[in-house]
């Protein structure tokens, strides 16, 4: 992990009001506190159910889901859909799990997405167990979904996901916190300055100690058929991006979605990528023209 080149002098939240929607310190508890496991702290024990669902849950999975559950799942409750960056994880906590302090440092809370979480998420999943973290995920206690109902608002408190998820879809989620993750400061470099929401991000070096030749393989062998030889074909479901601006210009989710695809698209799992071939392939992306932009 590269600390070194993490320059971050603290996380200050300040409260944003609009007409219609309140923002408070991102996933703050709102409301009366849930049953034990609300904060992800009190899960001292790991029964033996939950190491078998832990154990059976599909992480990369998990992973689609903590990208858009609302569109993995096909939701049709219009209180999700009108309102989708509330109740996605990424939206809080980003693809590089870093909260504010990575990547989204400068994302401004607006009516349309909450504040970024001030939590580091690989770091909690990576020190606590897995019923602390499924706990954490599951949030008894947190907001509701209704904008309204039990004054409530649609803000940057977390929300309470044992009304919106199964606890298999939460496991799923706690696998893919707990093993699937990558520690993205072993793909890039990152370089942070100032103060959430009007702090810098500045990514470098993006592949690191990759070998581009062996990226370019892994390109060949995984992503050819749907994206072209040099990453300019789209697909039908995809956006207009190409692959080679996917890889210098968002690594973070690039690493997120080469492994666990995009929810509700013909891009699927990838179980066989590793962490090197992620660092390959971003290095071998560097070459504009190998792979070109859009």
């Amino acid at each position: 992990m590269k600390t070194s080149s993490i320059k971050i002098s603290a996380v200050i939240f300040t409260a944003v009001f609009y007409s219609a929607i309140v923002f408070t310190s991102s996933c703050k508890k709102e409301g009366p506190a849930g049953p034990a496991g609300t904060n992800g702290l009190d899960g001292n024990v790991v029964s033996a159910a939950d190491q078998s669902a832990f154990d059976a849950a599909d992480g990369l999975i998990g992973g689609r889901l903590y990208d858009n559950f609302i569109e993995e799942l096909a939701v049709t409750d219009t209180a999700l859909l009108n309102h989708e960056d509330f109740f996605t994880c990424g939206s809080c906590h980003g693809f590089d799990l870093r909260g504010s302090a990575g990547v989204l440092i400068n994302a401004v809370p607006d009516s349309i997405r909450p504040a970024v979480a001030p939590n580091d998420l690989y770091v909690f999943a990576q020190t606590h167990n897995l019923r602390e973290v499924f706990n954490a995920v599951k949030h008894t206690g947190g907001r509701n979904r209704m904008s309204n109902a039990n004054n409530r608002s649609y803000n940057a408190s977390m929300p309470d996901f044992s009304l919106l998820l199964t606890d298999n879809e939460l496991w799923k989620i706690t696998k893919f916190l707990k093993t699937k993750a990558l520690n993205t400061f072993r793909l890039y470099d990152l370089t942070t300055s100032g103060f959430y929401p009007t702090g810098t991000a500045v990514i470098t070096n993006v592949g690191l100690d990759g070998n581009a030749a062996n990226g370019d393989a892994v390109y060949a062998a995984n992503c050819v058929t749907c994206h072209g030889t040099n990453g300019t074909f789209i697909a039908v479901d995809d956006s207009s991006a190409y692959v080679g601006d996917f890889m210098r210009n968002s690594p973070d989710e690039f690493q997120h979605k080469v492994r666990c695809g995009t929810p509700a698209s013909l891009m699927h799992t990838f179980p066989n990528m590793t962490e090197s071939m992620v660092k390959d392939l971003l290095k071998a992306g560097q070459n504009a023209l190998a792979y070109p932009g859009f």
